[in-house]
Formats: structure tokens, sequence, C-alpha cells
């Protein structure tokens, strides 16, 4: 008998018959010495050691590590007005198996590393990764590339352009051409991140510019001034808060006064009633007294 396992353990096939019911598996030749299977839409969860037993007079098994790479996504670029003076270029990708290679290539034939960061997904397989350069001057004319190489492309690239002279046109932006002063690796300061949700197909990442303008894998993004009014409007809101709570508190307070004060008030007025007809009580018994002593004489 001929039987194989997947990763996990279970039977996919014993001899002729399929015990596991996974439509992806289908038997592709069988005989007393072979048993021979097939798996179509391969996923990085079927990636593992596969294990086949051969039953007879001998127990026989081997053991297969199998591999799935994942190829990455196509590159997604960013450019944003630098805080300081030029441009700072973001390119993306997502969903690769193992970590991709990303690079910078420069219209003067320059090929630059860029600072690249990686972070894994929710299922613990799939990498997501960008990569951030800052351009000091550029010239309208020139172009940058982000290039993306991954072993399950099979030594193809895939790579996403972007043409200066596409870009909204700052004041003072021309300047020397890329060859004299080109580039920098961006600072890992605020560095572009990629939330754990934001690919097509797993959603742990994915990247929403601001304002975006996009021409094919090009996307424009403008940091907006409002940012800083919505966070001023954020930090008045806490002590707005608090200083309505707190008055809130202080007419609780001055209520329960008023009401503590009638109820004083209102014991204050019983209490002299009773004095009072306390002493009336004692002054007629006074009077009655010597009545009584001169009736007993």
């Amino acid at each position: 008998a001929l039987q194989w396992l997947n990763p996990d353990g279970f039977t996919i096939f014993l001899n002729a018959l399929q015990v596991l019911r996974d439509q992806r598996y289908k038997l592709l030749h069988y005989s007393k010495d072979e048993l021979s299977i097939q798996l179509s839409n391969v996923t990085v969860q079927d990636e593992g050691i596969y294990s086949c037993f051969y039953y007879s007079s001998h127990f026989q098994s081997k053991r297969h590590n199998v591999e799935i790479l994942a190829a990455p996504s196509h590159p997604v670029l960013e450019v944003s007005q630098d805080a300081g003076r030029g441009i700072k270029l973001s390119c993306y990708t997502q969903g690769s198996k193992p970590q991709p290679q990303i690079s910078w290539l420069l219209d003067n034939g320059m090929e630059l590393s860029g600072d690249t960061r990686h972070q894994l997904g929710a299922d613990g397989r799939k990498w997501s990764t960008s990569s951030t350069l800052r351009i000091l001057s550029y010239s309208p004319q020139g172009t940058a590339s982000c290039i993306l190489q991954h072993p399950a492309l099979r030594g193809q690239r895939l790579m996403a352009s972007l043409h200066f002279q596409d870009l909204p046109s700052p004041e003072g932006a021309e300047g020397p051409s890329p060859s004299e002063n080109p580039a920098v690796p961006s600072s890992p300061e605020n560095p572009a991140g990629i939330s754990p949700s934001s690919s097509p197909n797993d959603p742990e990442h994915q990247h929403q510019p601001s304002q975006t303008s996009q021409m094919s894998h090009l996307t424009v993004k403008q940091d907006p001034e409002s940012k800083g009014i919505v966070k001023k409007e954020k930090n008045l809101l806490l002590p707005i808060l608090v200083a309505a709570l707190i008055f809130v508190l202080l007419i609780i307070v001055l209520l329960f006064m008023m009401k503590l004060k009638k109820a004083h008030g209102a014991w204050k007025r019983e209490n002299d009633v009773s004095e009072q007809t306390l002493e009336s009580y004692k002054s007629r018994s006074n009077e009655d007294s010597p009545g009584h002593e001169r009736n007993g004489q």
C-alpha cells in the first residue's frame, strides 16, 4: 500500500482512494510501486514537509520539504513634498514571500538602495515592504524608478517610474540635474509605514494617502496644512471637557447645599415649637401645684 500525507499529518491519498476532501489534489498515476498526485492553486499555507509511506514486507518512507514562493504585488510609487528642500519618493509592495529587494534607478544610471523596511503580515508568512528616497534637487526632464526583484519573478523585475515633469512645479523647484546631486536615502524619522492591513489579497496592510492624484502607478501626495489645525482643535477639546465637568459638579454641590439648608431650617422650626410646647406644659403644671397643696391642708 502507498500513502501520501500533507504537512499537517492528514492522509491525502491511500492507494487510489482520495481521503482528504480537498479538490485541489488530483491523482496522476497509481500502480503497485508508484503513487503520483498533483496539487493546483498552491498558496503559502501549502508549504511544509510532505510524506510518502510504502507498506510492504519492509516499510519505507520518504519526506520532501516543499517551499512556496509568493510573488510581490506591482510596486506603487508615491511622491510628497519634503519638509525642507526637495521631494521624498516612497515605493510600496505587499504579499511577497520571502522579502523582496527594492532599489532606485535614476536617469543617469545611478542605482541607490534607499531606506527599505519590511513588515510581516498577520498570516505570519507574507511580507509588506516599503522603501523611501529623498531627492534634494531635480530637473523637470529627470526620471526616477523603483525597481523590485524577487525569486518568484524568475529573473524579471517589476518597475514603477516617475517623470519629474508630471509633478506640480513648486517655487524654486528647478535646480541642478540629478547627476550632480541626485538623492539621499530617507532618514528613519517618520518612515512611510504599512499598517498590518494593506494588501489587495491580504487585508493586513493598506496604505491610503491623504490627498492623491493617480497617474498609472504614480501617486502624488501633498501634506495638507490643515493637519496642524486639527491637532490644535484636539488639544483644546480636553480642557473644555474638563471645565464643563467641573461646572456641572459645582452646580450639583450648590443644589445639595441649598437643599441641606432648607432641611436645617425646617428642623430648627420644629425644634423651637417643641421647646415652646414643653415650657407651656411646665408653666401649667406649676400653676396647678399650689391648688392641690391648699386642698390637702
